[in-house]
């Protein structure tokens, strides 16, 4: 099957933007190459190794290189006429040529093809990402998270990923019950697990993203902790015998990296689920649309506790009650 890999042309600030736009539009999944992560020393700024040839060999422009399935390969053509808007409407954002390079590739060769720039880093004060075929020394404190993300998103280098994980490190608490929606590679159901939590239901309504989120919670040694499942949400959860006991007012914690739109609709059931004093992390939400979420909050019954910003994003924490 030739899948299409679409390669943007962008800078370090716009990135995390493209890369969104690209998954709104259908992309399976999408990376990004660049040089500025990396410090002066030649060292990744939340890397722990970096090879020096693979520094070398990085562009100068940030890339996004972002794939779409035969079936979806009109995707690539809408985020053309997205990043035209995005050209004309910056935002305020040095967003470079965002020209698009595009070419043809086997499942095989995009599964691959960014493993080279996947590296262990640390993510807030003790979680460490670390690809399944990397090696890594932990200090005492670490907590180590093992990944491979597939075409599923979520490798923990994008904003709102790391942000969500930063969020995860503050709220989470040993024996919560957790829901992770829109889960993809695993990696918030996988921390909240290594950091406490006793019971954890991750949720996609894409199967191959469950499929990768399964692998990955197997390959922490976490099957026992995180059941998987697809879902659109929350619906359709507290029908099943299998799921109840996550879903009718126990839950202590719903955790969703998802869009500003997706989250404002997942507020009213996820209000539902959670036990009172229960919190929600979200993330996924671009600075524009921030104030949207706060109101959606406050008119679904939470209470804001806490953000935090990076680049263009937004990450939030609200409790029930």
């Amino acid at each position: 099957m030739k899948f299409v890999e679409a390669t943007v042309h962008t800078t370090t600030e716009a990135a995390d933007l493209v890369a969104e736009f690209a998954r709104e539009e259908g992309a399976l999944g999408a990376y990004i190459i660049d040089k500025n992560d990396l410090d002066q020393r030649g060292e990744a700024a939340r890397w722990d190794t970096i090879d020096e040839e693979t520094l070398k060999g990085m562009p100068e422009d940030a890339l996004v290189r972002a794939v779409f399935a035969p079936e979806r390969a009109g995707g690539v053509k809408a985020l053309r006429e997205r990043l035209d808007v995005l050209l004309g409407e910056s935002f305020g954002l040095n967003v470079g040529a965002l020209t698009i390079e595009t070419r043809e590739l086997d499942d095989a060769d995009w599964a691959d093809a960014w493993k080279k720039y996947f590296k262990p880093f640390r993510v807030g004060s003790r979680l460490i990402i670390k690809p399944s075929w990397e090696d890594f020394s932990p200090a005492p404190t670490d907590v180590v998270l093992e990944l491979d993300p597939g075409m599923a998103f979520g490798t923990g280098t994008h904003e709102t990923t790391a942000l969500s994980l930063e969020l995860l490190e503050d709220v989470v608490r040993a024996g919560d019950i957790a829901l992770d929606v829109g889960t993809g590679s695993g990696i918030l159901a996988i921390a909240a697990a290594k950091l406490g939590a006793s019971r954890v239901l991750a949720v996609d309504q894409d199967p191959d993203a469950i499929k990768v989120a399964q692998e990955n919670v197997e390959r922490n040694g976490l099957a026992d902790f995180i059941r998987t499942g697809t879902a659109d949400l929350l619906e359709g959860l507290e029908d099943s015998a299998d799921t109840r006991a996550y879903v009718i007012g126990r839950a202590d914690l719903i955790i969703a990296n998802i869009l500003a739109d997706v989250v404002i609709r997942l507020m009213p059931s996820a209000f539902t689920a959670l036990r009172t004093g229960g919190k929600m992390v979200v993330s996924g939400i671009i600075k524009d649309r921030a104030e949207d979420t706060r109101d959606a909050f406050r008119r679904a019954g939470f209470t804001a506790e806490s953000e935090r910003t990076s680049g263009e994003w937004v990450a939030m924490v609200a409790r029930k009650g």
